[in-house]
Formats: C-alpha cells, sequence, structure tokens
C-alpha cells in the first residue's frame, strides 16, 4: 500500500525550545536524513508542510526528494490544522496510508515494513503511532493503564490513551474524522475524544519504531544515539 508522509517543519533555528530537553546527540537535520533513508526503496510520496521561509532552512538541500507546501501560520496549532486542509486537497486513495509526522523524530530502519504488517492485519479504524511512549510506563497516571496486547507477523503492538501529533492513518479514517483532527485542541484530549465518541483506538509498537527526541521521555530499550550515528555514515 503507498504512503503519504505530510512532514510539518519550520525555522527551527529561531525556535524557542528551552523547555524541550533534548539529547546532546539530536538535530533537526538528522531526523530528517534519517527518515530520507529509511523510506528508500519503498512506495512513498514525502511532502514538506513548511511553516515560514524555508530558504533560510537546511531542508533546501534536500528539495529534490519531496515537495514543497508553503505555510505562514506561526504557531503549532495553526500549522497543524492547515496541515489538515493539505492532505485533504491531496488526491489519495481510501486505502492508502497517511502519516502526519513533526519533525523532531528518529526512526528504525525497517518500519514501513512493520506498518504495512499491521494495516494489513488490522481494522483501518485504529491510529497508528510509531513511538512506544515511555510515560506510559513511568507516570503515576498511568500507573493502572491496561492494554490490549495485539501481534502481527514480526511485532508486537499494544492499545494506548492517546499519542502526540504523529500518527498514520488509512485515508478513509482521516476523511471520516476530518472534522476532529482539523479543529480539536490537544493531542492528548483529542485522541480520548476520538475513542469515547467513536471507539478510535491508538495502538503503538512493542518496541517502539521511532521516538520523540525528547531526551527523558525516548522509546524505551533501543539505542537511538547509535541510530542517529549511522544516519552520518
Amino acid at each position: 500500500m503507498k504512503m503519504h508522509i505530510f512532514y510539518r517543519h519550520y525555522n527551527t533555528e529561531k525556535s524557542n525550545e528551552v523547555n524541550k530537553s533534548r539529547p546532546e546527540w539530536f538535530s533537526y537535520e538528522s531526523c530528517f536524513v534519517n527518515l530520507l533513508n529509511s523510506i528508500k526503496n519503498h512506495d512513498v510520496n514525502l511532502h514538506v508542510v513548511f511553516d515560514g521561509n524555508h530558504k533560510d532552512n537546511f531542508i533546501k538541500k534536500y528539495y529534490k526528494y519531496f515537495t514543497l507546501h508553503e505555510i505562514n501560520e506561526g504557531n503549532d496549532t495553526n500549522s497543524f490544522f492547515k496541515t489538515c486542509m493539505i492532505i485533504k486537497e491531496q488526491n489519495i486513495k481510501d486505502t492508502d496510508l497517511i502519516y502526519i509526522l513533526e519533525n523532531d523524530y528518529l526512526h528504525v530502519d525497517n518500519w514501513i515494513k512493520k506498518v504495512n504488517e499491521f494495516f494489513e492485519s488490522n481494522s483501518y479504524l485504529n491510529y497508528l503511532t510509531l513511538y512506544d511512549h515511555l510515560d506510559k510506563y513511568i507516570f503515576n497516571d498511568y500507573k493502572n493503564l491496561t492494554s490490549k496486547i495485539l501481534i502481527t507477523k514480526t511485532h508486537h503492538w499494544r492499545t494506548t490513551p492517546s499519542t502526540c501529533g504523529s500518527f498514520i492513518m488509512k485515508k478513509k479514517l482521516f476523511d471520516l474524522d476530518f472534522d476532529i483532527q482539523s479543529t480539536f485542541v490537544g493531542d492528548n484530549q483529542k485522541f480520548i475524544k476520538l475513542k469515547k465518541e467513536r471507539n478510535r483506538d491508538v495502538i503503538s509498537p512493542i518496541p517502539g519504531l521511532s521516538t520523540h527526541c525528547s531526551y527523558d521521555l525516548l522509546s524505551p530499550t533501543i539505542n537511538w544515539e547509535k541510530i542517529n550515528k549511522n544516519t552520518h555514515e
């Protein structure tokens, strides 16, 4: 099945990230190159939705690898909503996959194979995150959390209450939930609302196939520093 990635990016050099704890090895460019390496030889359309002036950003070195969509929203919420509108305008089949992806994630090499296995085995009425959220294991808020465990040919998966702003779905599901995805503020509460009102599940892999590059919340059991290093070799 074909995948359409909508990579949400902005002028990171000028951003204020004093509240985000990053690993020493982290860089936005490494995350992007890691993604490019991981989708080689796969049926993927890559779109970059750039909020702001892209001409002063590292992304200009990679123009040949993606379709660029320029926007000027200025904040994360409006940028996400605009990305939903851009997706809606594309000619994408109901059975194709859409991956809305933030710009601070690393991926393991074989994540596309694992994702295809999942969607070949399970209902399209699921959202898939590739991030094995560490907070679900260590935060007191989730000490009584129970999950349904799923299996595919080569991986384990679990249900999880919510995820961040990076997730995968069938185009059919994107259309069904477009009213909420394109207007509702807040990732956590949005997915809780989708579960309560439409019985949508969020599924995450065990172990993770990607990580949000926040120092204290990396997907567990994987050497992400080594994966980042391999990006440059």
